[in-house]
């Protein structure tokens, strides 16, 4: 309670300077994170508290805080010291500290408050941090090239045809059917012709040889 019923008007005045403000910071209550982690805390503050430096601390034995950990100014509302940083956004009426790189020895009892006037305690909430020990970091394994059934590692190109195997390049006439058998396009130049059609193409060579020789000598014989 912030008072007890019917007080002395010095008892309330006392009061009003001793004790810190009630409901003014609402915080998370207690927050856990593991070793070498990073952990947030969040805190909240009423209207009017814009400008005020907002405090992240452990408690002190007579006043709020026995030291201030880190705290913002009323020109510097993102502060980082060492390990921990503290961020208030004043529009939002609520500031964010963070602990990195977390030790056994953050584990304990915190304040996140609002600094007010020398003459009163300052509006604060009270955060119980737990540090748990962490998973080891996990190795990524490392796994090796697949191959296929042939035992042709990756990248590498399948064996092209026979080297040794006799190969006539032809030009495809314009408007012959492609490689994979659509019509109205241009076949690729250089098509490779099987060793097969030589032998055809030498015969007809030969039969064209011979038609030539028999005209030329027929005609030598007609001019006698």
């Amino acid at each position: 309670m912030c008072g007890a019923s019917q007080p002395s008007v010095q008892l309330l005045l006392l009061t009003w300077m001793l004790l810190p403000g009630c409901g003014a910071v609402r915080g998370p209550g207690s927050v856990s994170g593991v070793l070498g982690g990073t952990l947030s805390v969040t805190c909240t503050y009423d209207r009017g508290d814009e400008m005020k430096p907002k405090f992240w601390c452990t408690p002190g034995l007579f006043t709020a805080c026995d030291s201030d950990i880190i705290i913002t100014k009323k020109d510097k509302p993102v502060v980082r010291r060492g390990r921990f940083s503290i961020w208030d956004n004043p529009t939002r009426w609520r500031f964010t500290v963070t602990m990195e790189n977390l030790a056994k020895e953050d584990a304990g009892t915190y304040f996140c408050g609002v600094r007010t006037a020398s003459l009163r305690w300052d509006k604060i909430a009270e955060v119980e941090v737990t540090v748990s020990p962490g998973e080891p970091p996990r190795t990524p394994a490392v796994t090796a090239p697949s191959r296929d059934p042939g035992g042709r590692g990756r990248g590498q190109q399948p064996p092209g045809p026979c080297p040794t195997c006799p190969l006539l390049t032809l030009a495809a006439p314009a408007g012959s059917p492609t490689a994979d058998g659509a019509p109205g396009m241009d076949a690729p130049q250089g098509k490779r012709v099987s060793s097969a059609v030589f032998p055809v193409l030498a015969g007809l060579q030969l039969l064209a040889l011979a038609a030539g020789a028999g005209a030329v000598l027929w005609v030598t014989l007609r001019h006698r």
